[in-house]
């Protein structure tokens, strides 16, 4: 299963409504990055940079762990 599927929907429909339009490469971007991958950890430093930089305030990393494992985006499922 693609990473893309492992991500909280609203976080998704977030980045569809406000990133698409604003930002579209960044969008294609952040899609690709996620639709390439199965693990979170299978990112790159700059897709998480990236994905990080266009998260909703609530979502956005409280600490390091959230930037390593990716808690703060993966459906409750999918936490480590």
């Amino acid at each position: 299963m693609k990473l893309i599927n492992k991500i909280k929907p609203e976080i998704l429909v977030e980045f569809h409504n406000e990133v698409k339009v604003k930002y579209s490469s960044s969008y294609k971007f952040i899609i690709t990055s996620l639709e390439e991958v199965e693990y979170y950890n299978d990112l790159t430093v700059d897709a998480i940079k990236t994905i990080t930089a266009f998260l909703p305030k609530e979502y956005q990393p409280k600490n390091e762990l959230d930037y390593f494992y990716g808690d703060n985006i993966l459906s409750k499922e999918y936490k480590l």
